[in-house]
C-alpha cells in the first residue's frame, strides 16, 4: 500500500482542549489518501474530519458554522452524519433542508438522519424550507415517498397559522415551472396536502397557467368541491383542458356530471368525446340512465301534454262529466318520471296517449 502526499495528522483532542476553532476547521478538511495494491484510493482522514466536526459542535452554537455546513458535502457518510448531528443540536433548519438536495438516499445513513432531524426540530419555517429544497432540487428524480411524507407531516406539525397556505402557494408556483420534474414533484405534494390544497388547485383550474394539470390533480384527489369547476371546464377553449376535465369527472363518479358529459360526447374533438365516453362508463350505467331521463323528461312531458290537449278537442262532443273523467285519467302525471323505472313507464304512457283507439 503506497502513501499519497502523507500529511501530518491533526491532534483533534489537543485542538479541542485549546478551543482552537481555526485549527478544528482546518481539520474538517484533512485528507490522508493511500493507494492499495489494487490501485484504489483510501482516505484515512475520514475519522479525523468526523472528530473535528463533532469537536466544533461541542465548542458552542456558532463555532466553525461554515465548516460544519461544508461537511454536509463530504464524500464520507460518516463525516456527513457528524455534520447533521451538530446542526441538529444547533437547530439549523436551513442547511439541513438544503442538504436534502445532495445527500444520497441509496447509500449511507446521513440523509435519513437529516430527515429525522428536520422532523424532530419542527421549527417554524421548516416545512417551507424543506418544500423549496425538495421540489426545486436539481436533477430529474421524482419525489421519494419518504420525502413527500415528511412534507405532509411538517405542514401538519407547524404551529404557524398560515404555514399550509404559504406552502400551497409555493407549490402552485412550482406547478407552473418550466421544468417538468419540478411540476411533477409539486403535484405530488399538493395531492398529499389535500383537502387543504383543493381550493388553491381549483383557483389554478379556473384562472391559472396550468389548468390541465389542475384538472387532472382534482380528479386524482376526488374532492366533490371540484365538481362544478370541472363541469365548467368542459366548456373551456383549450382542448387539453376539456379532455382532463372529462377524465377528472369520471374519477369523481358523481351522477350530477352525467348530463354535462353526455353533451361532451358531442364535442368537435375526438379526444374529448372519447374521454367523456370513458367517464360515463366509469360513473356507471344506472347513473347514465338517470341522466338520460332528466334530459328527455321535458320532451316526454310535452308529448303527454299535446296528447291530452288533442283528446280534449276530440271529446268536445261528449258529455261534460264523461269527458272530464277521461281527461283526468289521461292528465295524471306518470309516477317516478325521473327514476330509472319511471323513464320506461313515461315512454309507454306517451305512446298510449298518442293512440286514438285508447
Amino acid at each position: 500500500m503506497k502513501l499519497l502526499q502523507r500529511k501530518r495528522k491533526p491532534d483533534v483532542t489537543a485542538l479541542a482542549d485549546r478551543q482552537d476553532v481555526e485549527g478544528l476547521a482546518a481539520a474538517t478538511r484533512f485528507r490522508d489518501p493511500l493507494r492499495d495494491f489494487e490501485g484504489r484510493v483510501i482516505d484515512r482522514g475520514e475519522e479525523i474530519r468526523a472528530q473535528a466536526v463533532l469537536a466544533l459542535g461541542a465548542l458552542g452554537d456558532e463555532a466553525g458554522n461554515g465548516s460544519v455546513t461544508e461537511a454536509l458535502r463530504d464524500p464520507s457518510d460518516n463525516v456527513r452524519g457528524a455534520a447533521v448531528r451538530v446542526l441538529f443540536r444547533r437547530g439549523e433548519v436551513g442547511p439541513l433542508a438544503e442538504a436534502l438536495n445532495w445527500l444520497p438516499s441509496d447509500s449511507g445513513n446521513s440523509r435519513a438522519l437529516a430527515l429525522r432531524s428536520l422532523l424532530e426540530l419542527k421549527k417554524p419555517g421548516t416545512a417551507r424550507a424543506v418544500v423549496r429544497s425538495l421540489v426545486w432540487a436539481p436533477g430529474d428524480q421524482p419525489l421519494a415517498e419518504l420525502d413527500a411524507a415528511l412534507v405532509q407531516t411538517l405542514v401538519s406539525a407547524d404551529t404557524h397559522a398560515d404555514v399550509a397556505n404559504e406552502v400551497i402557494e409555493d407549490l402552485l408556483t412550482a406547478l407552473c415551472d418550466d421544468r417538468v420534474e419540478v411540476a411533477d414533484r409539486s403535484e405530488e405534494v399538493l395531492y398529499r396536502l389535500a383537502p387543504a390544497s383543493v381550493q388553491g388547485i381549483i383557483a389554478e383550474l379556473e384562472g391559472g397557467r396550468e389548468p390541465e394539470r389542475a384538472a387532472a390533480l382534482l380528479g386524482r384527489i376526488g374532492d366533490t368541491r371540484a365538481l362544478q369547476p370541472l363541469i365548467e371546464a368542459l366548456e373551456r377553449r383549450e382542448v387539453s383542458v376539456r379532455v382532463q376535465a372529462a377524465s377528472a369527472l369520471g374519477d369523481l363518479r358523481e351522477p350530477a356530471a352525467v348530463e354535462p358529459l353526455l353533451r361532451a360526447t358531442r364535442d368537435h374533438y375526438l379526444d374529448v368525446r372519447a374521454e367523456a365516453g370513458q367517464a360515463l362508463d366509469a360513473i356507471g350505467t344506472a347513473a347514465v340512465v338517470v341522466g338520460m331521463s332528466a334530459i328527455v323528461q321535458p320532451m316526454i312531458a310535452e308529448a303527454v301534454t299535446s296528447a291530452i290537449q288533442g283528446q280534449r278537442l276530440a271529446l268536445e262532443g261528449e258529455g261534460a262529466g264523461q269527458a272530464e273523467l277521461r281527461v283526468a285519467a289521461r292528465a295524471e302525471p306518470p309516477a317516478g318520471l325521473l327514476g330509472v323505472g319511471g323513464f320506461q313507464s313515461a315512454l309507454e304512457q306517451a305512446r298510449a296517449a298518442d293512440d286514438p283507439s285508447v
